[in-house]
């Protein structure tokens, strides 16, 4: 830091940036099977890069996942889950350490919601190129803690997802990937549990067109907390697109 500062002003200008970039997601999924509270699955956010210095980026994002169902119409949106996200990364060559709060809130779209389910999470994230041989391999490591967690009790959170395209062309490529989310609990006589996890596989073809992609995928997942206010967990299949943007480089 000492350093950076006997730098010349005009030096020190250079090096930092204003939105330097940004990534862009939407899917859409159905559930296999389905029913009348879960049919579809869909996602729509983005991320960008706020300000950059150097290696290192103040960050921010924000999701909403609908859960689409049957019960009142063809298409009922149920649920409505908000993800928002601000940290600080730092870049190592092909990897990057972020640390990362993150907040996530659920709702009942329609629906008389009786008690507050949300949680706020710290913690670090690491992510990036594993390995390029025999095909190349990405992961992402994160661990952290929450600061808040209503009626759910989350306390510790770790995932670890990894993919890869094991077949690359030009204009295609054929990628796996998977993600297991670990979390503990404190026991509640509504949660009655210690902890669970959570599994999602998946494959699918990508057609990349520079910072843009297409994605069509059939996954697995086990899914705990299906519900707001009660425990459940659900294992599905699903079918799906995903369409992005993300000019990271």
């Amino acid at each position: 830091m000492l350093a950076w500062l006997l730098l010349p002003v005009a030096a020190r200008a250079t090096e930092a940036q204003f939105l330097p970039d940004l990534q862009l997601r939407l899917a859409a999924a159905r559930y296999a099977p389905s029913d009348r509270d879960f049919a579809w699955n869909a996602w729509i956010g983005g991320g960008a890069g706020i300000a950059r210095l150097g290696r290192v980026a103040l960050f921010g994002s924000a999701d909403v996942e609908t859960i689409i169902g049957s019960e009142r119409r063809a298409f009922d949106a149920n649920q409505a889950n908000y993800h928002l996200e601000l940290g600080l990364r730092r870049s190592f060559g092909t990897r990057d350490l972020a640390l990362f709060f993150n907040h996530v809130s659920r709702h009942q779209q329609d629906r008389p919601k009786p008690e507050a389910v949300d949680w706020n999470t710290l913690g670090l994230r690491l992510g990036g190129t594993l390995a390029l041989k025999p095909v190349p391999l990405r992961f992402e490591l994160s661990a952290g803690h929450t600061t808040l967690a209503s009626l759910i009790g989350y306390r510790f959170e770790a995932t670890l997802a990894l993919a890869a395209d094991v077949v690359s062309r030009e204009k295609w490529a054929f990628f796996l990937g998977g993600r297991a989310r670990g979390v503990t609990t404190e026991s509640s006589e509504r949660f009655p549990r210690s902890g669970f996890v959570d599994v999602w596989l998946e494959g699918g073809v990508r057609v990349p067109r520079g910072a843009r992609r297409f994605e069509a995928f059939a996954a697995y997942e086990h899914r705990n907390d299906v519900y707001l206010v009660v425990p459940g967990s659900r294992d599905r299949a699903l079918l799906g697109i995903r369409f992005g943007l993300d000019d990271r480089r």
